[in-house]
């Protein structure tokens, strides 16, 4: 068990820490609620996600184009966006 950023208490599982030249993520299990969850937290900010199972499986069903959207925030964003 490890303690999210909101201090102890916090029931969560770590499964990777995945860095990259432009990113770098926490990826934990919350079983807090009713349901477990996927728990994705910027190293960085400190910000995070937490994701449901039928939200995991929209991104598993989403086209290319949607997840190159997806990209387009911060420094990475167009006049498209």
């Amino acid at each position: 068990m490890t303690s999210g950023p909101s201090g102890a208490g916090v029931e969560r599982t770590e499964l990777a820490t995945l860095v990259n030249e432009f990113a770098a993520v926490r990826v934990s299990v919350d079983r807090q609620g009713h349901d477990p969850r996927l728990v994705v937290q910027d190293i960085e900010t400190g910000d995070e996600v937490l994701l449901s199972p039928i939200e995991l499986a929209s991104l598993c069903l989403a086209s290319p184009e949607d997840r190159v959207n997806w990209l387009r925030v911060g420094p990475y964003r167009d006049e498209r966006a």
